[in-house]
C-alpha cells in the first residue's frame, strides 16, 4: 500500500480551490487541456491518472498492512482474469475512513475506504463492490463524463476530480465554486443513471465469470440503505452512485436472467481476517478487543476473532498476551503462514530474535512469496548478527516486491556489515530514491560508484540511477 499522510478535507478542498486560483494544478497535471474537448486518449487518461494518483495519494492515510494488500490484489486479479476487454492495469488502495466509500480514478485506480471493508458481510460483497468500480473503468465513465462538459479548461477540470475525489459533497462543491462559479456551475458529479446501470450489468458479469454469490451486489447495498437511513447524511458512496433504490430493483431484475453456477474463492474466512486486519488498523486497540470479545461469546472458535485480538494487543505492543492470542491460534490451524509470520513478529519485537527465527523460517517455508515474513526473518537474523543469512533474506524480499522500501536500508546496513561498501551505498541511495530525497541519494549514489569497476553492471546500473534522478530534478525546477 502506499504510504501517505492523513489532512482533513476542508484542507485538501482549500489546496485543490488554490490549484483552481493560480493554475498551477494544470503544470502539476502535465497535459494539454485542450485535446480533452476533442476526447481522451487511452494514454492520456493513462497519464492523468498516473499524476492524479500522486496528488491523492499524499493527501491520503493508507492501511499499509501487507496480507491486506495480499488478499486484495488476489481477489483482483481472479476478476480481471476473466475480462475480455482490460484497458488498463487496476491498482488497488485501501485508505483510512469510518464512512463506506469506494471510487475509481482515470486509469484504472480503485480506492476502497476502510469503512466499507468492515460493513461488508463477506467476500462476495466486497468483490461486488471492486466489480462495481472495475466496470466503471473498463466503460470509461469518468473520462466521458469529462468529455461531456465540453471545452474543459483547468479550472473546470480541477473542480470535477475534486468532487469525485471528495465524494461529489455539498462542501466540495461550496468550496470550489466559491474560487470558480462557471466550473462549479458545469459540474456533474454523479455517475449517470445509464453509467450505473451499465456498471451493474458488466459489475455482474464479472462476478458471474469469477464464481461470486451474485446477490453479494444487492445484499451490500441493502446494507448502504440501513446505514443511510443510520446517518444524519448520505454516506459518499451512495452522493457518487445515485438511484440506490432503482440500482436494488434493476440488479434484482437482471439476477434472474443469470443462472447460478458454482461459487468459489477465498470464502469467508479468508475475508473475515483480512477485515480484521482493516479493523485492527482502523479502528482504535481498545474499540477492536472489545468487538472481536463479544463475537466470540457466540464464535468461541472462530480463528479470526482469536487471532484480531491478538492482533489488536500487537498494536498495542501487548506481545506476551499477543503471543498467548497466537499460540491459541495456532492450535486451531498449526500450519497457518500468516499467524506463524505475527508470532515471529512478536517474538522480534521482545529481542527473542532466536524464536523469532524459528517461527519466521516455518512461515516462509509455508508462503515462500510473502515479503513481510521474509523482511522480519531478516531483521531477526540481523539483529543476532549473520548478516549474510540477513542480506539473503532481504534480497528475497526485493525480488518479491520492489516498493518494500525500508528493505533498502536495512540491506545497506547489512552490506555495510559485510564490508561490502559499494552495495551498501547503493541500497541507502534507492531508499533515498524511493523516499523522494532526491541530493541524499545523489550523494550517496556517487558514493557508491568509487567501489565499482569501469564496465560493470552495477556501475551502470548506478550510472543509470543518478541520471533519472537528474533528470527529475530539472523538469521539477522547470515547474517551479
Amino acid at each position: 500500500m502506499k504510504r501517505g499522510y492523513c489532512i482533513h478535507k476542508p484542507i485538501f478542498i482549500l489546496l485543490l480551490s488554490i490549484f483552481i486560483l493560480d493554475g498551477s494544478f494544470g503544470i502539476l497535471l502535465g497535459v494539454r487541456f485542450c485535446r480533452y474537448s476533442h476526447g481522451f486518449t487511452m494514454e492520456e487518461e493513462r497519464e492523468l491518472g498516473k499524476r492524479f494518483k500522486r496528488e491523492l495519494d499524499r493527501h491520503l492515510q493508507f492501511i499499509e498492512d501487507y496480507s491486506v494488500h495480499e488478499y486484495i490484489e488476489s481477489l483482483g486479479e481472479k476478476i480481471v482474469s476473466q475480462l475480455d476487454y482490460k484497458p488498463f492495469d487496476f491498482d488497488f488502495s485501501v485508505y483510512l475512513a469510518s464512512d463506506p466509500n469506494a471510487f475509481a480514478t482515470p486509469g484504472g485506480y480503485i480506492y476502497i475506504s476502510s469503512g466499507l471493508i468492515t460493513l461488508s458481510e463477506n467476500e462476495s460483497e466486497f468483490a461486488g463492490v471492486l466489480c462495481h468500480e472495475m466496470a466503471h473503468v473498463t466503460a470509461r465513465h469518468i473520462s466521458k463524463r469529462m468529455e461531456k462538459q465540453g471545452k474543459l479548461n483547468i479550472g473546470t477540470l480541477a473542480a470535477i476530480l475534486a468532487g469525485i475525489f471528495l465524494g461529489g459533497s455539498g462542501k466540495a462543491v461550496e468550496a470550489v465554486g466559491a474560487f470558480s462559479m462557471a466550473a462549479a456551475q458545469s459540474l456533474s458529479l454523479k455517475y449517470s443513471r445509464e453509467d450505473e446501470e451499465e456498471a451493474d450489468r458488466l459489475g455482474l458479469s464479472y462476478m458471474l465469470k469469477a464464481g461470486y454469490d451474485r446477490s453479494g451486489m444487492i445484499t451490500f447495498l441493502e446494507k448502504m440503505k440501513k446505514y443511510q437511513l443510520s446517518t444524519l447524511q448520505p454516506p459518499p458512496y451512495l452522493l457518487t452512485h445515485p438511484g440506490l433504490e432503482i440500482r436494488i430493483e434493476y440488479l434484482s431484475t437482471m439476477l434472474k436472467r443469470f443462472p447460478e453456477r458454482e461459487k468459489r474463492g477465498k470464502g469467508l474466512e479468508g475475508f473475515r481476517r483480512m477485515q480484521a486486519r482493516v479493523i485492527v488498523d482502523s479502528w482504535t486497540p481498545k474499540n477492536a478487543i472489545n468487538h472481536f470479545a463479544s463475537a466470540l461469546e457466540s464464535s468461541p472458535q472462530r480463528l479470526d476473532l482469536i487471532w484480531g485480538i491478538a492482533l489488536a494487543n500487537m498494536k498495542m505492543k501487548n506481545y506476551g498476551e499477543a503471543i498467548k492470542g497466537l499460540k491459541a491460534a495456532l492450535i486451531i490451524r498449526p500450519d497457518d503462514s500468516e499467524i506463524l509470520k505475527d508470532l515471529g513478529t512478536c517474538y522480534f519485537s521482545q529481542g527473542k530474535y532466536k524464536d523469532a527465527i524459528t517461527s519466521l523460517e516455518k512461515s516462509v517455508a509455508i508462503n515462500e512469496k510473502d515479503a513481510s515474513a521474509f523482511y522480519y526473518l531478516g531483521r531477526a537474523h540481523q539483529e543476532s548478527g549473520d548478516f549474510q543469512k540477513a542480506i539473503d533474506a532481504y534480497v528475497k524480499v526485493k525480488r518479491l516486491d520492489r516498493a518494500y522500501v525500508d528493505v533498502y536500508y536495512n540491506l545497506g546496513e547489512a552490506y555495510g556489515k559485510k564490508g561490502l561498501l559499494g552495495e551498501a551505498y547503493r541500497n541507502f541511495g534507492d531508499f533515498s530514491r524511493l523516499n523522494g530525497n532526491f541530493d541524499s541519494a545523489l550523494l550517496r549514489y556517487k558514493k557508491a560508484l568509487k567501489y565499482y569497476d569501469e564496465g560493470t553492471k552495477e556501475r551502470k546500473e548506478v550510472l543509470k540511477a543518478i541520471d533519472q534522478i537528474k533528470k527529475i530534478k530539472k523538469v521539477r525546477q522547470h515547474v517551479d
